[in-house]
Parts: structure tokens; sequence; C-alpha cells
């Protein structure tokens, strides 16, 4: 980051105040905190003054007043002879019990394998006595009403259409969170959106790393990865209660050899004639291309492959796919 840092002042040069919080710079968009802030985390360039929260503050107890922050919006004004700069930091520290309540509360309603509308407000109330964590139950909340949204639940007033923004907040609030929950959150809205290697980076080991490895290795070119050991353990058991039913499915498959896909050919079809989401359409599709050929069915596999030679991100795998399907028939 000094490296980074040094780059950036001798050959971008600007003339505002900068600040740097564990290394990110900050900008117009508010810095969530969710951890407690070392001295050294703070650092700041080209200022001479500066301003919290309207106060006028030595430069040097910044770092100092920030890291004693546990609850608080804080607006840090930076000046120097030319220009200033405006900073705010959303500062959430939870406490561990605090943390430690809303995740026995989610647990206590993921157990019950019933999401719904009055479960998720069952949960919020249980959350109620750990307010230092409100932002990592709201950041939950989230991820749940877009599950809702997504399996179109009868009793949610949420759109289809929603459940991206809902996960996508979902992780804006949990991003901070080294908590195994947050975590598996981030790794299935990650794999919901054909991040694959986002998903795998933070899955635990089990059902969902094994398909986001299997996804981001077919999209290199590499062959489909038969190896899959079933493993119980709570981190798999809380990936299964997260999950929505359309990835679930799709999980499901990537464990399957060869021949099993094989045998699943005529319901991965019948997936795709459903209404279901594209990122998911995504994934089935290459599933079903993978399934035509170990099946022997070079025509349909080849065209089923054609169809994703002119994305960039797809052609690897395309072309890999068509060169085996060659192979097979010499």
């Amino acid at each position: 980051m000094d490296d980074l840092r040094r780059h950036r002042f001798e050959n971008h040069k600007f003339s505002r105040p900068l600040m740097f919080v564990r290394g990110i710079e900050l900008g117009a968009t508010p810095l969530q905190v969710t951890r407690p802030l070392l001295l050294a985390d703070v650092q700041t360039d080209r200022v001479t003054s500066a301003l919290v929260n309207g106060e006028v503050t030595p430069l040097s107890k910044l770092p100092r007043i920030l890291s004693d922050t546990t609850n608080d919006r804080v607006t840090v004004v930076l000046e120097n002879e030319g220009a200033s700069s405006t900073f705010e930091l959303l500062v959430r520290i939870a406490k561990d019990e605090h943390l430690a309540g809303v995740e026995t509360a989610f647990l206590k309603m993921a157990k019950s394998r019933s999401l719904t509308i009055r479960s998720i407000e069952g949960f919020i109330a249980d959350c109620k006595p750990f307010e230092t964590a409100s932002l990592y139950c709201d950041g939950l909340c989230h991820y749940l009403y877009g599950v809702l949204a997504k399996e179109r639940a009868p009793d949610s007033a949420l759109g289809f259409d929603e459940y991206p923004t809902r996960f996508t907040r979902a992780v804006d609030e949990l991003q901070t969170y080294e908590r195994s929950l947050a975590q598996i959150v981030r790794a299935l809205v990650a794999f919901n959106f054909n991040h694959f290697e986002d998903s795998h980076n933070q899955a635990p080991v089990g059902r969902l790393q094994h398909a986001a490895v299997l996804f981001s290795g077919l999209l290199e070119g590499f062959p489909w990865q038969h190896e899959f050991e079933r493993k119980e353990s709570e981190s798999n058991a809380l990936v299964d209660l997260l999950t929505d039913h359309e990835t679930l499915r799709i999980l499901r498959w990537t464990e399957l050899g060869a021949k099993e896909l094989v045998n699943c050919i005529d319901d991965l079809q019948g997936q795709l004639k459903r209404d279901i989401p594209g990122y998911d359409k995504f994934k089935i599709q290459m599933l079903v291309a993978e399934a035509l050929a170990f099946k022997g069915d070079a025509v349909a596999a080849r065209r089923a492959a054609r169809e994703f030679m002119s994305n960039q991100r797809t052609q690897a795998w395309a072309e890999a796919l068509v060169a085996r399907l060659s192979q097979m028939e010499h």
C-alpha cells in the first residue's frame, strides 16, 4: 500500500486532501466501519487542518478520535491551502456477544426451515436486544428478503426483479464482518451473480465451494470435475439453510459425475423452459451442454456451445467443449 500511495501522489497529482482507512482511499460514499480501528489504520495526505463533526481537531489526534469511536456517524473535513475534502464514516462497532446473539437468533429461525415474512419479523424481534449488531442483522435481513423475492414467495410484497438489489445491499452491509455466517451469505450472493472466483474464496469447504470451483474451471477451459466428497459440518448445514431453491438445485447437479448428469438432461432442459433468473439460466445452459457432450450428442452439444462462442467470458469453455467433442469423434 505504501508503494501504491507513493505512485498515486508522485504520478497522479491531486491538490485535494486525501484520507485512507485500512488502505482504502475514502471518497464521496460513507465508509462503514464495523471493526475497531487501529491508529495505523487512519492515514492522510496533503492536509494542514482538520475538523471532526464540526470541531477543529489537531491532525495528530484524528487517528485516536476515530479509533475511540464505537457508535457514531463521523464527518471529517480535511483542508489545505488550496482545497478541502469531506469524508463520512459510519462507525458501528458491534460487541462480540451481540454478534453471537444475532447468529443464535438467525439459527433459531433457520432451523424451522420456513422462510416467510413472519419468520423474518420474528428474527428481527429476537435481535432487538443486540443493538450494536443492528447492521449485521440488517444485512442478513436484506439477503432473506432477496431470497423471498427470488422464490416469488406468496406472502412477500417484493417483486421478483427486486432480489438482485436486496442481495447487493446484503453484501454491502455484511462486507466488513469476518464471521462465518456473513462469509457464507457473501459467497452465495457471488455464486448467484456468477462471480465464481469470489464465491470460491469465501465459501466453506463443501458443495458451494465445489460448484464455484467447477464453474470457474469450465470457464477457463478445464473439463468437468467429477470428484466431490460430501462432508457434514456446521458451515455446510448453514449453506443449505441459506440457499434459495433454484441455487440448491444447481448445487446438487454440480455434485454429479458424467453418467449421472446425463440422466438429468430432461430435468435440466425443463428448467430452461421455466421463468428463471438469467444468472441461473447461464449456469444451467452450461450444464446442459456438458450433459449433451457426455451423452455423445455432438450436434446438440455443439449447438449449445456455439451460443457462447461470441461471449468473451465463455469463449474458452465453448472452444474447449467443441475440441473435446472432436476428440471423442476420432
